[in-house]
């Protein structure tokens, strides 16, 4: 039997070892696996374009994610430059299609070519590894191998799966002015950070951001946070799961959320819960605002209504 598996683009600030797991209760046999890539809202209102060149995705089904014989799989190789800021609240770009036998997915890989990928700012200069200000790749320059985090199995039944690699430009490219996160004038950093889950097992959280002025005018380029976290405690002990910006008529929405398999199984009184963080765009004179105590449920989409900023 044929199965699909669909695959997208995201990022996370925790970097944590892949799940690993036996298949051997699951049936043999190969079918379609459909590779997508799909984006979380870059925060960075003077950004125009981030451009990825994606080589290569792969999966592996192994037991072990240890050592070279970990049975990875190629599932596309698109190999052409993506403009990631276009595949936002949901949208994606399929990459190819392969074959993979049923199992659970241990581990999500992908390659991309620094040389050929860019940042275009919307005044037109374009930043690469060779420009000043530029993109500085670090130990990551050349062709990567970015590794995916897993916060749970990705099961690939014989009736389909969607996998989706979840790209946060948000929080891979950080500007080396650091302090002042709306800046671009010295560059950004790379920071190798992507995470892989099985889409029916995610949910969304999606809003619109308004002023508390008189005329209630929506708020276009917010900046959100998504948080995993306690909100009776300090916000720097809470987990960055992903960014967002609003548009031009001040909605927002995070997609492909997901959560740990360990935290699903805790008590519901010992639960962390979702919270989003909302910062104005520079110079708006609005004050920040925080929405704490969310839930998120598979295949939902979880509206929290109208933001406003204070």
């Amino acid at each position: 039997m044929r199965r699909i598996i669909r695959l997208a683009a995201l990022v996370i600030a925790i970097i944590l070892p892949a799940a690993t797991c036996s298949d051997s209760s699951v049936a043999p046999g190969a079918g379609a696996t459909h590779t997508l890539l799909t984006d979380d809202p870059f925060p960075y209102y003077r950004v125009g374009r981030v451009d990825l060149f994606v080589v290569s995705v792969s999966a592996s089904i192994a037991p072990d994610t240890a050592g070279s014989a970990n049975g990875f799989k190629t599932l596309a190789t698109p190999n052409r430059s993506i403009n990631v800021l276009a595949l936002q609240n949901g949208l994606t770009d399929e990459l190819g299609t392969a074959d993979l036998r049923s199992g659970a997915i241990t581990a999500v890989r992908m390659v991309i070519d620094t040389d050929r990928s860019s940042i275009t700012l919307k005044n037109g200069a374009v930043l690469r590894s060779n420009t000043q200000p530029g993109i500085a790749w670090q130990s990551s320059a050349g062709q990567p191998v970015l590794n995916a985090i897993n916060f749970e199995q990705m099961q690939v039944p014989d009736t389909g799966a969607t996998v989706v690699i979840v790209v946060d430009v948000g929080q891979m490219f950080m500007p080396w002015q650091y302090l002042d996160s709306t800046s671009t004038d010295s560059g950004f950093v790379f920071l190798p950070q992507l995470r892989a889950a099985d889409a029916t097992r995610t949910g969304s959280i999606s809003g619109t951001v308004r002023a508390h002025t008189s005329t209630g005018m929506s708020v276009e380029d917010a900046s959100l946070q998504l948080y995993l976290g306690d909100p009776a405690t300090p916000e720097n002990t809470w987990s960055v799961l992903g960014t967002a910006k609003t548009d031009a008529s001040g909605n927002f929405k995070f997609s492909y959320v997901t959560r740990s398999a360990v935290w699903a199984a805790m008590p519901a009184h010992a639960r962390d819960v979702y919270i989003v963080s909302v910062d104005p765009p520079a110079r708006s004179g609005l004050g920040r605002k925080l929405v704490p105590n969310l839930t998120v449920t598979a295949r939902v989409e979880t509206a929290i209504g109208t933001v406003v900023l204070p």
